[in-house]
């Protein structure tokens, strides 16, 4: 059996785009496997609000208020 990761967009279904496709001929059967979630959503929704709240945490300050950055950029 060939495995290929792909994206779903609730239409159709898409290699990844980082993902190689074999050469084939003919037909090829296929089957479409959904992973299953380890996790409840709610353990899901707490990691990923761990994770934005690291990415914050590590951003720089503006140098200035967003108010100010939205007034300079009227004025341009």
């Amino acid at each position: 059996m060939i495995v290929i990761r792909g994206i779903y967009n609730g239409k159709t279904i898409r290699p990844a785009p980082d993902e190689p496709l074999p050469e084939v001929e003919g037909e090829v059967p296929v089957e479409i496997r959904f992973p299953t979630l380890s996790l409840s959503p709610r353990q899901d929704w707490r990691k990923a609000l761990n994770w934005l709240r690291q990415k914050l945490d590590s951003m720089e300050t503006l140098p200035c208020s967003t108010k100010e950055l939205v007034e300079y950029e009227r004025s341009c």
